[in-house]
């Protein structure tokens, strides 16, 4: 009796895996890659940061006057900013028109690069003196505006040393990488150029 069990039991499994095998199988994997598709998984990245540069400035802001005024009335402040810009492409801009595709190759057209934001370090920025008059508690907002006037002077030694360059190289090898892997053999990127301002 505990042979007929074992066999019944036996000839379910078979019979489950040779049903599985003709009804059931995968033929394969199929991909499709529509263009669409491609724009949506763009825009999804919105920001694509391919560049960033970590800058240091040494700022003075204060009052200017003659040396009696400055010992009376002066408020100096000598400020060590430490920011980091970051720089890359804005892909939310991204529509249908610019994206061709023909079977295994894809032309895509960017938006320029720019600069995505500027930041202060406020752990890594400090103030390394800062000389008031003898008759003045001084301006409670000069350091805030020796910070602002830091995040500027950062963008623009960014803008000097070609971040907007480095930012387009690197997103064109970044996304040729990418298409790459989707399978596409040929892929044409049009990154426009940009002025750093």
């Amino acid at each position: 009796k505990m042979k007929l069990v074992i066999i019944f039991f036996l000839a379910l499994i078979i019979l489950g895996v040779l049903a599985w095998f003709f009804f059931f199988r995968s033929e394969g994997y199929k991909i499709n890659v529509s263009q669409s598709a491609v724009v949506k998984e763009m825009r999804e990245l919105n920001r694509l940061e391919t560049a960033s540069f970590t800058i240091e400035k040494i700022i003075e802001a204060g009052t200017q006057g003659n040396a009696f005024n400055e010992f009376l009335f002066g408020d100096r402040v000598l400020l060590i900013a430490h920011g980091e810009v970051i720089a890359g492409l804005d892909l939310s801009q991204l529509s249908e028109k610019d994206i061709i595709l023909r079977e295994s190759e894809i032309r895509l057209e960017l938006p320029a690069p720019e600069i995505l934001f500027v930041r202060i370090d406020n752990h890594k920025t400090r103030v390394y003196d800062r000389e008031r008059g003898v008759l003045t508690k001084g301006d409670k907002d000069l350091e805030a505006e020796a910070r602002q006037a830091a995040e500027k002077e950062i963008r623009k030694a960014a803008c000097e040393i070609n971040i907007l360059d480095e930012a387009s190289g690197n997103a064109r090898k970044q996304l040729t990488a990418l298409f790459n892997t989707l399978g596409f053999t040929k892929v044409v990127l049009v990154i426009p150029e940009a002025r750093c301002e």
